[in-house]
């Protein structure tokens, strides 16, 4: 499919979700490219021919989200104050770039539209659809969609794990339907898994490759396992965190021993996050659902043995302990309790109480059961910008093969089990190469380095 026809049918399109944290982003991202097209083909946008509809059944979240959206705008037109003069030069009335940065934000405020109800989405020929991921909501929901839409139009579901042919079978969709799966948060990652189900029509494959150029992302494809190829990783890395941490709670304690392999799965592995830290991130709630949904419908490339710490979690979700973000992007507690998105304290699950990290009693400095970190660690906020780092990844994984304290064995196990979960997606075909799961990880994760690139 030609370019202009992924912008054609991007006249008119509709976010389903749009209040949410990943639907206000996926907004953002369509607004900014049909903003951009307009004022190529028109000067400036607010030309009147695009039109995003915003649905949300919140809609005390539509203040909210126009501010978010104007803000974005704002930055945007800043940041391309040169083109957008080039653009406007046949405006007479546009002189003073603030006169320039204004026009372009309430043109483009002017394609929104915010509703409230579904059969708001009948004109859109592309709907991108961001709600919860609960497989019966969004079977309802394709369901509805089906009875609005007109029937050329072509569905972009956000779903992390949800199967797309259990979605087009339920709905009757006929292949209109294709996983587009933005990573959070939606304005920032270039990463988006794009997954084709057993009918989905090539027409809207070619579509899924264009507008991931259009938007700017990086596309990596995956086959239609549930999962996929980000949390065919994440929650199979996420449960054996909790399966170790069974092991670890009666020497060391709850609250010690989820800190103890949160830091190592941070420091020792140089990752932006520990994996406890990061499955708050995500919400432990969702989290769980996304892991009934594999063991359910997986198949055989389903969870299996690596159902061990579902009980774990569930025990934290009947205790309340959720973790997700607010609609600000302001981290909820979890695991951890949070402050400025920092954490200040770990949840106990003995106790039901959450222990501060700078109680010594409970955290000696340093976490002296880890040992000192191998020679050569740089930390991933250092590293990140270092455009020297995979030499100094291959110098560091050296040291870290030989080091014998508890931390570096512990990251070496991860690093394993880590590098077998990539290797089984590659052999049961979900990721096509073992370099897709790296991009998926170094693009989606911010992981600096890929399963593959640990061979020691």
């Amino acid at each position: 499919m030609a370019a202009a026809n992924a912008m054609q049918l991007m006249r008119t399109a509709a976010v389903i979700g749009a209040g949410g944290k990943m639907g206000s982003g996926i907004a953002w991202v369509a607004l900014k490219a049909m903003a951009e097209a307009d004022a190529r083909e028109n000067g400036m946008p607010g030309s009147g021919r695009f039109q995003l509809v915003l649905i949300e059944s919140r809609p005390g979240s539509f203040r909210s989200l126009a501010a978010y959206l104007k803000g974005q705008l704002l930055k945007a037109a800043e940041k391309d104050i040169v083109g957008l003069r080039e653009a406007a030069r046949g405006r007479a009335d546009l002189i003073e770039n603030g006169e320039i940065i204004g026009a372009y934000a309430d043109g483009a405020m002017s394609m929104v539209r915010f509703e409230t109800d579904l059969a708001a989405a009948r004109e859109a020929g592309i709907v991108f659809e961001a709600v919860f991921e609960d497989l019966e909501l969004k079977k309802t929901l394709y369901g509805r969609l089906k009875s609005v839409c007109a029937p050329g139009a072509f569905f972009l579901t956000n779903t992390s794990s949800i199967p797309i042919s259990i979605l087009d079978e339920s709905a009757g969709l006929d292949g209109r339907i294709l996983g587009f799966h933005f990573y959070n948060p939606p304005a920032v990652q270039k990463l988006v898994e794009v997954i084709s189900g057993k009918a989905t029509r090539p027409e809207l494959i070619a579509l899924g490759g264009e507008l991931g150029a259009m938007f700017g992302k990086i596309t990596v494809p995956s086959r239609d396992v549930a999962g996929f190829i980000g949390n065919g990783h994440f929650i199979r890395e996420g449960l054996y965190a909790l399966r170790v941490f069974r092991e670890m709670r009666w020497a060391h304690g709850d609250a010690k021993a989820l800190r103890l392999i949160d830091t190592a799965t941070r420091d020792f592995l140089i990752r932006p996050m520990g994996i406890f830290q990061l499955m708050d991130y995500v919400g432990l709630e969702v989290f769980r659902m996304i892991v009934k949904v594999m063991q359910e419908h997986g198949g055989e490339e389903g969870l299996g043995r690596d159902l061990g710490g579902v009980g774990i979690l569930d025990g934290l979700l009947d205790a309340g302990v959720r973790g997700g973000q607010e609609g600000s992007g302001e981290q909820k507690d979890g695991l951890f309790r949070y402050s400025r998105n920092s954490p200040i304290a770990v949840y106990d699950i003995k106790e039901g109480a959450y222990v501060s990290l700078s109680d010594p009693k409970r955290f000696p400095p340093g976490l002296d059961w880890l040992g000192p970190l191998p020679q050569g660690h740089v930390p991933w906020n250092a590293l990140v910008k270092d455009p020297g780092r995979k030499g100094r990844l291959d110098a560091y994984f050296i040291r870290l093969s030989g080091a014998t304290t508890p931390g570096a064995r512990m990251a070496r196990e991860f690093l394993n089990y880590s590098r077998r979960v990539g290797q089984d997606l590659v052999r049961t075909g979900v990721a096509a190469s073992d370099e897709d799961v790296s991009r998926v990880l170094r693009n989606g994760f911010y992981h600096l380095y890929g399963p593959a690139d640990w061979t020691h």
